[in-house]
């Protein structure tokens, strides 16, 4: 028995453009950009090398003074060096000693302070309120209230008496 069979035709149409072609052509940005690159690593490169240069030329003759310079300034920096421990070097040392055995105690009066200042404002706001609850709050006394206590206390205390000026003559 023989199976049918089917020819089938696959037709493919050709693109504009073949896809190499498209890769082949970079943008022109690029190639500036790799040219630049190019020229600024050059332009580096021969720069580092002018300043390695130019500051070996000009610390070789340093080098040979430097032995003779040293010994002609041995006593000035001895001098600074005895003069920065007495004033520089032992001091921080003893104050760096004092704060690191000192820190405890500073720890814990600065804890006592703050849990003082913490348990007085507490019993500030018990005791207020506690002074509120027991005693009624005071009302603001009234305009007509304080004319009367004006013409009370004014009527309480006598007036003080002027003193007369007495002139005590000699007859003659």
């Amino acid at each position: 028995m023989s199976s049918p069979t089917a020819t089938v035709y696959v037709h493919a149409t050709p693109s504009a453009e073949p896809l190499a072609s498209v890769t082949s052509n970079p943008p022109p940005i690029v190639e500036f950009a790799r040219v630049a690159g190019h020229v600024l690593t050059l332009s580096l490169s021969y720069l580092s090398r002018g300043t390695v240069i130019l500051t070996r030329s000009l610390t070789t003759p340093l080098a040979v003074l430097y032995n003779p310079l040293l010994y002609l300034l041995a006593p000035a920096i001895v001098l600074l060096q005895i003069l920065l421990e007495i004033f520089v070097f032992t001091p921080y040392a003893i104050m760096a000693s004092l704060i690191r055995n000192v820190y405890p105690i500073y720890v814990f009066v600065g804890a006592a302070c703050i849990c003082s200042a913490l348990l007085g404002s507490i019993a500030r706001i018990v005791t207020s309120a506690l002074a509120y609850a027991l005693f009624a709050p005071r009302t603001p006394p009234t305009p007509k209230d304080e004319v009367q206590e004006k013409k009370a206390s004014t009527s309480a205390i006598p007036k003080p008496r002027l003193r007369k000026r007495v002139s005590i003559r000699e007859d003659r």
